[in-house]
């Protein structure tokens, strides 16, 4: 999964996430959804950086001919819904 900022590349181990900084995290399975803890930050009102872990579920289903995943990301700054469709 790729886009200009970020790109998740999935293993059967870990998730790797390369963006800035660059992070790799273990992440749980099933046959629909996809969890895994992401180590971040955000500033708070005094500007000063604070350590946050953003628990990541992402939901999703894929078609029966395998070639359009629907889900939604849900984290700590809400819902997302998104669409991803396989190309060649």
């Amino acid at each position: 999964m790729e886009n200009k900022k970020i790109i998740w590349d999935f293993y059967q181990d870990s998730l790797i996430i390369t963006s800035d900084p660059y992070d790799k995290v273990e992440w749980r399975a099933t046959d629909s959804k996809i969890e895994f803890d992401y180590p971040t930050f955000y500033w708070d009102s005094l500007a000063k950086p604070v350590d946050v872990v953003d628990k990541i579920l992402i939901e999703y289903k894929l078609s029966k001919n395998k070639d359009t995943l629907l889900g939604t990301l849900t984290n700590r700054n809400g819902k997302y819904e998104f669409g991803l469709i396989r190309t060649e």
